[in-house]
């Protein structure tokens, strides 16, 4: 009887990224919002300052944007491809799981890659073959 062979080819993962210095919009607009209530009544924000601060918020809001459909573009370059995805269930491969990108999808915040009918965060793709 023939026994083939194990594949021994360990792949380290990433470590998990690092905290973002960036405000999200809801945080943004909880800042503005205190820093509204707790102003000196005798000497309010000026419209211009707060004016500046809700461009911000636009532009925050279309960094954002950008960031989901650069990842949706990543994403279908992974469509047919061989991956290997990190797993919250350490049961299934050891935390590990592999096959063909069947499709992306996205919620308009995150994008997955759906992996035998389950779904899988982007960032947490950790190997492309073929």
């Amino acid at each position: 009887m023939q026994v083939s062979g194990i594949n021994t080819e360990y792949v380290l993962p990433d470590p998990p990224p690092a905290k973002s210095n960036f405000l999200d919009q809801a945080a943004f607009l909880q800042l503005l919002t205190a820093q509204l209530a707790t102003q000196n009544p005798l000497e309010p924000m000026s419209d211009r300052d707060f004016f500046a601060q809700m461009a911000q918020l636009g532009l925050v809001q279309g960094v954002d944007r950008l960031a989901v459909s650069m990842q949706a573009s990543q994403a279908a370059n992974l469509l047919g491809k061989q991956v290997m995805v990190r797993t919250d269930d350490a049961g299934i491969g050891n935390g590990f799981a592999q096959g063909r990108v069947e499709a992306v999808e996205s919620n308009g915040q995150r994008v997955f890659v759906v992996i035998a009918g389950v779904r899988h965060p982007l960032e947490s793709v950790m190997k492309i073959t073929g």
